[in-house]
C-alpha cells in the first residue's frame, strides 16, 4: 500500500530547493506549476487508464484525433478535419504530419491499436462501454471476436475510418478523452507493460513522462517533438496526490501548489475572503450515487434497494453537508446535458419528508423479511477523497434511523483501491460517481447498461436495455430524447443504482497562472496554461 505521508513537505525539496541552490536542471519557475491532483495514479497507459484524476495527466502525454479548447469545445487534435456519411454511420479523420516523441511517425495503425488495447484491456477501463457503438466493439469486448474485427480501420497511414452500429454524433467529443489515445505500438511491442515507466515511455501529445515517484508526484516536462510546441508555454508540471483538501489549501495559500482540483465546499467563504480570485466553482454534469452489488442476495429484492434510496437525505446532504453548489440528485441525468430535459423523470420520493420516507423504508424492509430476529447488515465501501468523508457517516446514519436492526458499516479506501474492489465486484454496495466525456444523455445512461465497462454491480434489466438501444437507433432528437426519458424513468424504477447528489466543480488557481477556464467539463488543457510572470518576460 502506498504511504500516506503528506504531499505538501515534498513540494520544497522537488522544486525550491534546486532553484535555490542554483542546479542547473532546476524548472524555470516562472513555466513551472505545481498541480494538486486528488489521488495517485493508477497507470498512465491511456487505453487502460480509469479516474479523472489519470487522465487529467495522460491528456498533457498524448492526443487523441481531437482535443479541447480551455472553454470545453472540441477542435481538430492529431487529425486536421474528418468527414461523416450521410447515414452518419462511417467517420473518416485525417491525420496531420506528427510524430512521437522518440522521432516515429504517428500513424493511422497508432490510433487503431489504441482503440483497439482500450476495448480488450483487462480489467476494462470504465468508459469502455461508451464505446459500444463502435461496430463489433460489444462483441469484441465479450471476446466474442478477435480485436481487428473492431470497426476502427486505417485507410493508409494517414487516415482513419470508424464504422458505427449507430449514429454518435458526439464521436468528435469522445475522442479527445485520453482513452483514446493512439498507442506507440512500437514501444510497447519492445517493453510490454513497462512500457509506461518513464525511461520507455514515448507520447504525441505537449508533455513528457520525466518521473514518477510513486505516492509523491508525477513529473511531466514539454515535449520538443510535439506538433504545436511553439505555442506550449510550460515547460515543467508536478502533479501530487492531495487527498486532503484541508492541506492541499494551505498548499496553495502559500504558494505550494498552483492549482487543486478540488476544495472544501464549506470553506468557500473563508477562502474568497482570505484568497480573493483563487476558488473557482461551477455547476459539473457529474452525479454521485450509490452502487448495489446485484450478486449479494441482499440487493437481489428490490425491496431492499428501495429503502435505503427511500432514507437517503439528499437535500440535507446537498444543501447543508456541502453546501458548495452541490445540488440534491432524484434523477441520474445531470443539467446541462445536450438535447435533453434532465430533472423532468425524477425518484418517486420527490418531495416527501425525511419521516414518511423512513417509515416508507422500513415498511419495505419488513416485507422483505427483515427485522429484529433478522437484521440488515452491510458494508457500504467509498472514497476517502474530497467530499465523500463528509457524506458517509450522513448515508450511515440515514440508514440506520429506519430501524435498530438495520446496521451499516463504512469501509473507506484510497480512489485506486476502491474503484478496484468495485471492478472486482469484491463489495456490497459502494459511492460512486460518473462526470460526463460526451456531454450526451446516453453516457450517464450506460452506467446500469448489462454488460457494460461501469456496470459494476452487475445490475440487468432486459427491458432497460432494450430502451437504450432503441434511443441509440433513433436519429430525430426529440424522439431519442423521449426513449431516453423512458429509460430513466425505467432505471429510477429498478434501481440498479441510485443517485444522490449532483457535484459542483471546484477548484483553487492562483491568479498567476493564465489561460485557465472553469468550463462544465472540467477539461483544462495545460498546453494553453501560462504564467503571468511568463508572459511578462516575452
Amino acid at each position: 500500500m502506498m504511504h500516506n505521508r503528506s504531499f505538501a513537505h515534498l513540494l520544497l525539496p522537488v522544486v525550491l530547493v534546486l532553484a535555490a541552490c542554483g542546479n542547473a536542471n532546476a524548472p524555470d519557475l516562472a513555466r513551472t506549476l505545481q498541480i494538486g491532483n486528488f489521488a495517485e495514479p493508477g497507470t498512465l497507459d491511456p487505453n487502460k487508464l480509469d479516474g479523472a484524476w489519470e487522465g487529467r495527466i495522460a491528456d498533457a502525454l498524448f492526443m487523441g484525433l481531437t482535443t479541447n479548447l480551455a472553454n470545453g469545445d472540441i477542435v481538430p487534435g492529431m487529425a486536421t478535419s474528418w468527414t461523416t456519411s450521410p447515414d452518419g454511420l462511417t467517420w473518416t479523420f485525417k491525420l496531420r504530419d506528427a510524430q512521437w516523441s522518440d522521432g516515429t511517425p504517428v500513424s493511422a495503425a497508432d490510433f487503431v491499436s489504441g482503440m483497439q488495447r482500450l476495448m480488450t484491456s483487462v480489467p476494462a477501463s470504465s468508459s469502455v462501454s461508451v464505446y459500444f457503438f463502435v461496430e463489433n466493439a460489444e462483441a469484441v469486448r465479450s471476446g466474442k471476436m478477435p480485436a481487428n474485427a473492431l470497426g476502427v480501420r486505417a485507410l493508409d497511414p494517414k487516415t482513419v475510418e470508424f464504422k458505427l452500429n449507430r449514429p454518435a454524433p458526439y464521436l468528435p467529443r469522445l475522442l479527445s478523452w485520453a482513452n483514446a489515445a493512439p498507442a506507440p505500438r512500437h514501444i510497447i511491442a519492445s517493453y510490454g507493460e513497462a512500457w509506461i515507466k518513464p525511461e520507455h515511455m514515448v507520447g504525441n501529445g505537449p508533455y513528457l513522462l520525466k518521473e514518477w515517484k510513486a505516492g509523491d508526484f508525477v513529473h511531466l516536462v514539454k515535449n520538443p517533438k510535439f506538433f504545436d510546441a511553439a505555442t506550449v508555454c510550460l515547460n515543467d508540471l508536478y502533479f501530487y496526490p492531495t487527498k486532503d483538501v484541508i492541506a492541499a489549501e494551505r498548499a496553495v495559500r502559500s504558494g505550494k501548489l498552483d492549482i487543486n482540483f478540488d476544495f472544501s465546499g464549506s470553506r468557500l467563504a473563508e477562502i474568497n475572503k482570505n484568497m480573493p480570485g483563487y476558488a473557482h466553482v461551477t455547476q459539473g454534469q457529474r452525479t454521485s450515487y450509490i452502487n448495489f452489488n446485484m450478486r449479494r442476495p441482499e440487493f437481489k429484492d428490490l425491496r431492499v434497494r428501495q429503502a435505503l434510496s427511500m432514507a437517503v437525505d439528499r437535500d440535507f446532504i446537498a444543501l447543508q453537508v456541502l453546501a458548495d453548489g452541490s445540488e440534491p440528485a432524484y434523477s441520474i441525468v445531470p443539467k446541462g446535458i445536450k438535447s435533453y430535459a434532465a430533472g423532468t423523470v425524477t425518484l418517486a420520493s420527490k418531495g416527501q419528508s425525511q419521516d414518511i420516507r423512513v417509515a416508507k423504508a422500513k415498511a419495505l424492509l419488513e416485507a422483505a423479511g427483515y427485522g429484529p430476529n433478522k437484521p440488515l447488515v452491510l458494508t457500504f465501501a467509498h472514497r476517502n477523497s474530497g467530499e465523500v468523508p463528509k457524506i458517509a457517516p450522513v448515508l450511515q446514519a440515514n440508514w440506520q434511523s429506519i430501524a435498530p436492526w438495520v446496521k451499516i458499516t463504512l469501509q473507506g479506501n484510497d480512489n485506486a483501491i476502491h474503484y478496484a474492489s468495485l471492478q472486482r465486484g469484491d463489495y456490497q454496495f459502494a459511492d460512486a460517481s460518473w462526470g460526463t466525456i460526451t456531454s450526451d444523455a446516453i453516457e450517464h445512461l450506460e452506467i446500469i447498461r448489462t454488460g457494460g465497462g461501469s456496470n459494476d454491480g452487475a445490475f440487468s434489466d432486459p427491458v432497460y436495455d432494450k430502451l437504450l438501444d432503441k434511443a441509440a437507433r433513433t436519429a430525430d432528437i426529440k424522439q431519442r430524447e423521449e426513449t431516453f426519458l423512458e429509460a430513466e424513468a425505467r432505471a429510477l424504477d429498478q434501481l440498479g443504482i441510485t443517485p444522490v447528489i449532483f457535484d459542483s466543480m471546484r477548484q483553487l488557481v492562483n491568479p498567476r497562472v493564465t489561460g485557465y477556464q472553469v468550463n462544465g467539463t472540467g477539461d483544462n488543457p495545460f498546453r494553453l496554461m501560462c504564467t503571468k510572470e511568463a508572459q511578462a518576460a516575452k
